[in-house]
Formats: structure tokens, C-alpha cells, sequence
């Protein structure tokens, strides 16, 4: 055997000998994936991370007002926007992402806890004295826990491009300050708590899920995509009112 036939023979030996290694889901998968990964798509998506960028477009409608809410977080910024569809009402609130508490975790067994933690600042006027300044500042904890796994290729998507999360519960906590300054204070003033407000809720297995286009999945980085449209009857003695979302989240999480 001659040096050229020795060097293909060990190429493709070692060919048969990797390739079993790098099962389908180390290929490319979403539109910016890596062509190839040494990491399985289960180990890539695998841990805690933190949520570093957010954008999230929402149109809502409950049959009294049509409201088209936008949220940004870029790091710790924080940004909302709500306008009221086809009027000049539009609300900004700007605010901050507490340090280390916007992140998923995503066990090996299945299960993902995440947590989103973030407050914002407005400032209310009064109409009959301009030299009174009231602040409310809004902290807002949320969470949520249940299931994760990957879907199969259904429609145009390729097994394991998506990400389901099954929701078993979510809780949340707000608690709104509120502090009023004025010219004649001698002292610096302290803010004051002026409402809570604390909410949880649990569903049967099944009964609440969303799910994520894995538009780019890195060990060390994901980008995800959710399109939004939901349509709920929300049922009374009286009436039966109906509630719709329609819009896109996107977001993207760095491995800690």
C-alpha cells in the first residue's frame, strides 16, 4: 500500500470513528446556529443564564381599550412604552433590571425556574402647585417554574429548533413608594410604601405553555424568538368578556 492509499485509509477510519460522535443535534439548526457544535443541543441549553437583552411588542384588546405595549431591557436598562392604539395616550416608564436577578435556569432533568426582577420611577405632578414633586417608584418580582423540551419538526421547523416551556406556576410580587418632595423640607424626605400587590397562580400540567424559536443556540449565548397570539373568554355571572394578544418577544441569554 502506497503512502497516498495509507493517509485516505486512517482519514476515513478516523471518519467511521467520529462521526458516530456528533449526533444530528450537533449540526445546524436555527438561522444562526453554528454549522457544527461539539455539545449536544441538550448540553447547550443546559444552565443558568442571564437575560441580557429583551424586546417585547404586544397589542392587547379587552373590548374597552386596544393598548400596544413595548418593553426593552439592554442589560440593566429598563424601558415601557404603552400607547393607547390610535391616540396620542402614550405612557413611558424607564427604570433598571436588578443586578443577578433576570435570569433562567434550565435543569439537565427537564425543569426551569426563571426569575425577572426590575423597578421604575414616575413622577406625578400636581396641578395646583407646581412646587410639590411626588415620585412613585414600582418594584416588580416575578417568577416562574415548570418543564422544559424540545419539540419535533413540525410545519417548516426542524426537530429540536424550538424550545416548549410547560408553566406550572407563576408568582408575583409588586410593591409601589412613593415620595413627595417639596421646597420648604428641611430634611430629606424618605419614601413610603403605598401598596402591595401579590398574585399566584398554578396550572395543571399542559394547561399553560409557550413556545421559543431557537433562532441562534450556543454553549455560551441563545437568541429566541416568540411570535404572540392568544384569544381568552373570561366568563362572569353577568357577560362573557374576550382578552387577545397578538405581537413577538425576543430575547437573548449569556451562559453565567
Amino acid at each position: 500500500m502506497n503512502t497516498t492509499k495509507k493517509h485516505l485509509t486512517l482519514v476515513l477510519l478516523g471518519m467511521i470513528i467520529i462521526l458516530p460522535i456528533f449526533t444530528t443535534s450537533c449540526f445546524k439548526k436555527g438561522s444562526e446556529d453554528p454549522f457544527l457544535s461539539i455539545y449536544t443541543r441538550k448540553a447547550r441549553v443546559t444552565g443558568k443564564w442571564q437575560i441580557d437583552y429583551l424586546k417585547w411588542d404586544i397589542k392587547s384588546n379587552d373590548e374597552i381599550n386596544e393598548l400596544q405595549t413595548i418593553t426593552i431591557a439592554n442589560g440593566t436598562d429598563w424601558e415601557r412604552e404603552i400607547q393607547i392604539v390610535g391616540t396620542d395616550s402614550v405612557r413611558n416608564l424607564k427604570g433598571k433590571v436588578l443586578e443577578g436577578r433576570n435570569t433562567i435556569i434550565f435543569y439537565k432533568d427537564g425543569r426551569f425556574v426563571q426569575t425577572w426582577e426590575y423597578e421604575y420611577d414616575e413622577n406625578i405632578p400636581d396641578p395646583e402647585n407646581e412646587d410639590i414633586v411626588t415620585t412613585n417608584t414600582t418594584k416588580v418580582f416575578e417568577s416562574m417554574e415548570g418543564t422544559w423540551n424540545f419539540l419535533h419538526n413540525i410545519d417548516d421547523y426542524k426537530t429540536k429548533e424550538r424550545l416548549a416551556l410547560v408553566v406550572e406556576n407563576i408568582k408575583s410580587k409588586t410593591f409601589v413608594y412613593q415620595l413627595v418632595e417639596t421646597d420648604d423640607d428641611e430634611e430629606t424626605p424618605s419614601p413610603s410604601l403605598i401598596s402591595t400587590y401579590a398574585s399566584t397562580n398554578a396550572y395543571a400540567n399542559g394547561e399553560y405553555s409557550t413556545t421559543w424559536t431557537l433562532r441562534m443556540l450556543k454553549n455560551k449565548q441563545i437568541i429566541m424568538d416568540q411570535d404572540i397570539e392568544s384569544f381568552e373568554v373570561i366568563t362572569n355571572d353577568e357577560s362573557g368578556n374576550s382578552y387577545t394578544e397578538v405581537g413577538f418577544k425576543t430575547q437573548t441569554l449569556t451562559r453565567e
